[in-house]
């Protein structure tokens, strides 16, 4: 029993490190896209240049220029539809991609937020993997209202609270005289399914098989469209908590230590015979 929750211990830990990996990874992404996007709107091309993976053409003066004209095209689309002044935020990486027709070997298409006082749209940057810099970028057409996010924070202040009741599950198992006691810390910080979220942009998520670790609840802030909070439905702690209160668990669970006790003592007698 040991050796299997070791290797389910590892699963879990391999999964979380390699989401952390790939967000930190898209994350640098996100950042490059927006050093890009805040040197496009002061018009400094030379920063925007020092993002970009360039064509392995002979970088003449007449092959810059054509590269400041497109920046300078791109910068008057952008201020004409969102204005001068504007905030970014990483949104994420996805596999589709809308700037090539054929997905193009490794690389990784991200999505940033633009946001001004009342709207906000998006760009889409195709990144390489190798470099970590641009191969191309395009505003998406996508010009909304910022939306309201008190029900956001609402349904968070509800998530929160499924927390705290796996956190208070935890705190009744150790004092309680149960066995087997790991067993019920994995039930309370693994069986947390059916996951329901809110987002502004999307409204109430439903993944019916979503699983939540970490307390049952999952954070994510990425701007106005990425911002979600998601719970799991707490099953392990409500079983346990029924557990303990109907004190069903010391009638079975005393059951079967008798029951193995009996097992090893019919054991050492026919040892002794």
């Amino acid at each position: 029993m040991k050796k299997k929750l070791l290797i389910l211990f590892s699963v879990v830990i391999i999964g979380l490190l390699s989401s952390c990996n790939y967000f930190t990874k898209g994350y640098e992404y996100g950042n490059t896209v927006k050093e890009f996007m805040s040197g496009l709107m002061q018009k400094d091309y030379a920063k925007c240049i020092n993002t970009m993976q360039l064509s392995t053409k002979p970088q003449t003066k007449t092959y810059m220029d054509t590269i400041k004209q497109g920046l300078d095209y791109f910068h008057d689309k952008i201020e004409r539809k969102y204005g001068a002044k504007l905030d970014y935020s990483f949104l994420r990486t996805q596999k589709q991609s809308s700037l090539s027709f054929q997905p193009i070997p490794n690389t990784t298409t991200v999505l940033v937020q633009l946001s001004n006082a009342t709207h906000i749209g998006v760009v889409e940057a195709l990144i390489d993997n190798k470099s970590g810099k641009i191969v191309s970028i395009k505003p998406l057409d996508i010009n909304e209202p910022i939306p309201d996010t008190t029900k956001l924070w609402l349904f968070g202040i509800f998530s929160i609270c499924i927390a705290a009741f796996n956190i208070y599950m935890l705190v009744r198992v150790y004092r309680s005289d149960m066995t087997y006691k790991w067993v019920k810390y994995l039930a309370i910080i693994l069986l947390n399914i059916f996951a329901i979220g809110y987002s502004p942009a999307q409204g109430l998520i439903f993944r019916f098989a979503s699983i939540q670790y970490m307390l049952g609840i999952h954070f994510i802030k990425m701007g106005y469209l990425g911002t979600t909070w998601v719970f799991g439905i707490p099953v392990g702690s409500i079983y346990i908590l029924w557990q303990l209160l109907s004190g069903k668990y010391t009638k079975d669970e005393n059951a079967k230590l008798k029951a193995k006790s009996a097992q090893i003592k019919g054991k050492r007698f026919k040892g002794k015979s």
